[in-house]
């Protein structure tokens, strides 16, 4: 049986250009099996995503290189099964 990672997180700040950034997260976390989901808003980001340790890393790397989100906070935690059956990214006005 293997572990499943698990990480909540959400991070303020400024993303004027969130809205690009919605196929190409979402392309990242199919590369890599990630399930979940993750809203976008110009206000910054918020979700809760699964998946192997290696892609949640690959993910995570993603969002602090790329997209610049460089200290955003993180909770992980582990389980036996994903608690998602896909993924999803979507823009939302805020991400309260």
């Amino acid at each position: 049986m293997s572990v499943i990672t698990v990480a909540a997180l959400y991070k303020f700040q400024a993303l004027p250009d969130y809205k690009q950034w919605l196929k190409p997260l979402k392309q990242v976390c199919q590369q890599h099996a990630i399930q979940g989901t993750l809203l976008l808003a110009s206000e910054g980001i918020n979700g809760t995503i699964a998946g192997a340790e290696a892609g949640i890393e690959a993910v995570l790397t993603y969002l602090r290189g790329v997209i610049g989100l460089a200290d955003f906070d993180v909770k992980l935690s582990y389980c036996d099964r994903t608690p998602f059956y896909r993924m999803k990214v979507k823009l939302k006005k805020e991400i309260v």
